[in-house]
Order: structure tokens, then sequence, then C-alpha cells
């Protein structure tokens, strides 16, 4: 039944607006693109194409730039004989990994650490190494220098074998530390220089998904 005091319509119509104008806001708030440049991570504009490659995974498998569709992915360069950067960075995306497994709505990203030192990193040395942080991660070798740095060129990642000598084979590598963010297309989308937050790589991880999905 309608109300015949003046007062109490005013205040329905009053509460019917002001749910309405609020309504329209959060419509608007929640549907503006993200603004990718205020992160810390950088975001390319193009995401860039991934030329052919071919190495293999630590089960023996072949894996080339096919392989990097489907899914979003985070890559990081390094070596398992590396001291302390490598067992840090792949901590933190074990930490990562873990916190986006709890987004039962999205499907989960794939990590995988391609080795810049193809001599000593055999398949079956990573397929003892990867799976200590995780065992959904993905351990990627090469045949040989030539076939990383097809990948490192277009990657920008640069890396440095420091042997003494031919028959040294406890040297060390030095090598760019950024994680790399490829989208679910195989192309190169972001990248996270170090050093990582855990906390700010998943948020902008998901911001970075959403405006790419929006």
């Amino acid at each position: 039944m309608a109300s015949d005091n003046p007062s109490n319509n005013f205040a329905i119509i009053s509460v019917a607006t002001l749910s309405a104008i609020t309504g329209l806001f959060l419509y608007f708030y929640l549907n503006q693109p993200v603004d990718l440049s205020k992160l810390t991570s950088t975001v390319f504009s193009t995401p860039r194409d991934i030329k052919a490659f071919e190495v293999s995974d630590h089960h023996g498998d072949s894996f080339n730039q096919e392989s990097l569709r489907g899914q979003w992915s985070f890559m990081f360069f390094g070596y398992t004989n590396c001291p302390d950067v490598c067992p840090n960075t792949l901590t933190t995306m074990n930490l990562i990994a873990t916190a986006l497994d709890t987004q039962k709505d999205k499907p989960a990203p794939r990590f995988m650490m391609m080795s810049v030192d193809p001599e000593r990193d055999t398949v079956e040395q990573l397929s003892k190494y990867i799976p200590y942080f995780n065992k959904k991660f993905i351990g990627l070798t090469a045949k040989d220098a030539a076939a990383v740095d097809v990948l490192t060129k277009q990657f920008g990642i640069a890396y440095l074998v420091k042997k003494t000598n031919a028959e040294d084979k406890d040297y060390a590598v030095d090598h760019t530390g950024a994680i790399l963010l490829i989208n679910p297309q195989g192309q190169l989308h972001a990248l996270f220089s170090a050093p990582h937050d855990v906390k700010t790589m998943t948020n902008e991880f998901n911001l970075i998904r959403e405006s790419h999905d929006s």
C-alpha cells in the first residue's frame, strides 16, 4: 500500500535514488581499465612474440615455443649450482604458486627455471633439483650454450660462465635475476626485476591477468 505521508515518500525516493547512484558508481569504478603503469613490474604495451627454440624439460621431453601456449607462465633463468640467488628465487616462486593456488576460480600459472649451465645441468640433474622446490615446477635445459642463447637474447637475459680453464667443473655463472611472465598466447608479457616480493608479485600478476582477460 502506498504511503500518504509526503515525507515518507520523499525518503523512499531518496533511498532509491541513492542506491541507483551508488550502483552506477560501483559499475563504472569496477569496470575501469587497470592502470598498469603504476606497477613495479615492467609490462610491455605490446607483448613480444617468442621465436622458435628447442630445449628439454626435466622429464626429458621436448619443450619449445608452442609449449608456452595455453596458460600463464613464470620463467626464471638460473642454474642448479647457484649458491644463493637461484634457490632464493625458486623459493619465492613456490610461495607465489602457493598463494595463487588458493584462487580456485582462476587456472594456476606454470613456473619454470631455464638453465644457463647446460654443461652441468643435465635432465637428470634438473630432475633431482627442481622438485625439491615444487613438484609441479618445470626445469628446462638445452643441448649447448648456443641453444640457450636463442632464448636469452630474445628475453634480454645476460649471463657469464666464469670458467678458469676448459677443465674447470666448479665454476660460477653470473646471470640476470629477473622473472619473466609469459601470457597464454606464448608471448613475453611482463618481467619482475629483483628483488622479488611475494605479495607484490602475486597482486601485480592478478592485475596483469585481469587487464589481459578484460
